[in-house]
């Protein structure tokens, strides 16, 4: 059965609307995180009120809700199937289900998990149904306790509406949680300056560690974990896995999508901390994940059965539809290359493993699995995507490269010369590749994002880029090994070159008045301070609307040169124009 042909595809006439409450909690349910607003079911004829709001916690923070699906209205159209109304909410771009882990064994519960449809809300109107993946990640009970079971989080392209469908079981508590973390400014500045790795390789090892981002630097909240990490004492296997997410997000927009991740991880299952070791973007980026330690053996809560001696990769995307990007293949294999190489394992050796017990291995089992292996190959799941998973051969290759060779060295930083105001022309120059014949290519980026076409080692700044960072790339590649990045910006944001307009009035009485107006591509109103001297005479003005007008008096008969010097302002560097005035005798 496909999504477009499971039963109970109908509309119904009631709607239910997602509404915020502050002091107020209306109806019964669970409400976590602060700021949250409260679901409330409106009745036939009832006022509709306002959206949900989601609020975060502080700047960067998560809006989260969690309300029992049985309190959304569900009626069931036929035996086995349960279906909502139609849902207001305002800005959603995660959602996920979760429900109280049933007894036995993971065979014996998945007999027991229900079968999830959304259809989701967008400005082009309602979409078709879709699945809501069960989770297959998840940690050891032993070490973290049994939480809760669930569905995979889906990320999506931003919705204002939704409605659920579920079908074979319905859990007795079964709840519905929906998140949304806004990208930040800091989030921006952070892609755009990604460079050197955070860590160094241990002493007597040649392969490095590569560049890899902090918890800090995705602003994860510490206090949301709980617990110490569990650290084993060796690596055996990387364990390859995607979030089956969009594949369309911008490079800024990673942070905010760990962010949501990491809440539903911890606040909706009840785990200790995110589950990954880490995250790799489309763009190559590499996230840490877990806490405890990116060049530690920190046990994540990412393959079901098999997170002992492990460590665990999540590519962010669905690979099913879509092929990963060379960037992200790339990091992947450097990441792998460096975690097994610490321990001696082979890429493309078989590790012999006991299962604690998953859906596909029960406890206890012996199994022998790839060193690097997919989800799909410890779980009954189809993760890490078939796009990925016929990948892994080079994924092995580039890590085997990465420990055998490790031979790409940036011997010297490359550094951005040139001014950074619009027209002026950026030059990544001044670092050097080892060995020499390593191949260099250049990625221009704005706020983080790659701009396109702009893959030259030079870069002409345009009004676009005005209050924008503007960053390089440079990439160092050989075939056979892994390739070093680094990135380098400049220092704060572009800004536009003014032009100064003078005209000038003289009074009798020997009074002169200055007019000065500041024009500048792409800013509508410069502001800022402007000197104006008239002879020995000097008048300092603030711009108004970008005009500064300076008055003069007791001016003796004659022709006076008029300097006008502009200090510069937001966006805006510093100008200047010279004139004359005639006070007459």
């Amino acid at each position: 059965m496909t999504d477009n042909d499971a039963p109970g595809a109908i509309r119904t006439r009631r709607r239910s609307f997602l509404r915020a409450a502050t002091a107020t909690v209306v109806g019964a349910g669970a409400v976590t995180g602060a700021g949250v607003g409260i679901l409330h079911t409106v009745k036939p004829g009832e006022s509709l009120g306002g959206r949900l709001r989601l609020q975060g916690e502080s700047v960067g923070g998560v809006g989260s809700l969690e309300r029992p699906l049985r309190d959304l209205g569900l009626t069931s159209p036929r035996p086995g199937e349960w279906v909502t109304p139609e849902l207001d909410t305002s800005t959603v771009s995660m959602l996920g289900f979760t429900w109280a882990a049933p007894r036995g064994s993971a065979a014996q519960q998945a007999q027991r998990e229900p079968a999830i449809w959304v259809r989701l809300r967008t400005r082009r109107g309602w979409g078709l149904w879709r699945p809501v993946p069960l989770l297959q990640d998840g940690p050891d009970p032993a070490a973290e306790g049994r939480g809760r079971r669930g569905t995979s989080p889906l990320l999506i392209d931003p919705v204002d509406g939704l409605q659920v469908r579920v079908g074979r079981h319905l859990p007795r508590d079964i709840s519905l949680t929906l998140l949304h973390s806004e990208p930040t400014l800091a989030d921006s500045r952070v892609v755009a300056a990604r460079r050197a790795p955070i860590v160094p390789p241990q002493a007597g090892r040649t392969e490095a560690a590569p560049p890899i981002l902090s918890r800090a630097q995705w602003q994860a909240d510490e206090s949301w974990r709980s617990g110490s990490p569990t650290y084993d004492t060796t690596i055996v296997q990387a364990h390859i896995h995607h979030t089956a997410t969009s594949n369309g997000y911008a490079a800024s927009a990673v942070p905010a999508m760990i962010r949501s991740m990491y809440k539903y991880h911890t606040k909706s299952l009840g785990w200790s901390d995110i589950g990954y070791n880490f995250l790799v973007d489309q763009y190559g980026a590499i996230w840490e994940g877990r806490y405890g330690g990116v060049d530690q053996v920190v046990r994540g809560a990412h393959t079901l059965g098999f997170n002992n001696d492990s460590t665990g990769f999540s590519m962010i995307g669905n690979f099913e539809t879509t092929a990963p990007t060379p960037a992200l293949l790339s990091s992947v294999s450097a990441l792998a290359g460096w975690k097994l190489g610490l321990y001696g394992r082979d890429p493309n050796g078989i590790a012999s493993v006991v299962s604690t017990g998953s859906d596909k291995f029960p406890r206890g089992r012996t199994v022998s699995l790839p060193v690097i292996d997919g989800h799909r190959d410890t779980n009954d799941t189809a993760c890490p995507g078939t796009n990925v998973y016929n990948a892994l051969p080079q994924i092995r290759a580039g890590a085997a490269g990465t420990i055998a060779a490790a031979t790409i060295k940036l011997k010297k930083d490359y550094a951005i010369s040139g001014t950074p105001v619009v027209g002026s022309v950026l030059t990544a120059d001044g670092g050097k590749f080892k060995p020499a014949e390593t191949a260099v290519t250049f990625q221009w980026t704005r706020a983080g994002v790659a701009i396109d076409g702009a893959v030259a080692q030079t870069y002409q700044l345009t009004e676009a880029d005005i209050g924008q960072v503007v960053g390089c790339v440079v990439s160092g590649s050989l075939p056979g090994s892994a390739a070093v990045q680094q990135g380098v910006s400049i220092s704060g944001g572009v800004a536009s070159v003014p032009t100064l307009a003078v005209r000038t009035q003289r009074k009798p009485g020997g009074k002169a008045i200055i007019h000065v107006e500041v024009t500048a591509p792409g800013v509508a109103l410069p502001d800022g301070t402007m000197t104006v001297r008239v002879g020995k005479g000097s008048r300092t003005v603030t711009l108004k609307k970008g005009k500064a007008v300076a008055r003069f008096v007791g001016l003796k008969p004659g022709r006076y040169r008029v300097r006008c010097q502009y200090a510069g302002g937001t966006f805006v560097v510093a100008g200047k124009k010279r004139d004359w005035v005639r006070i007459p005798g």
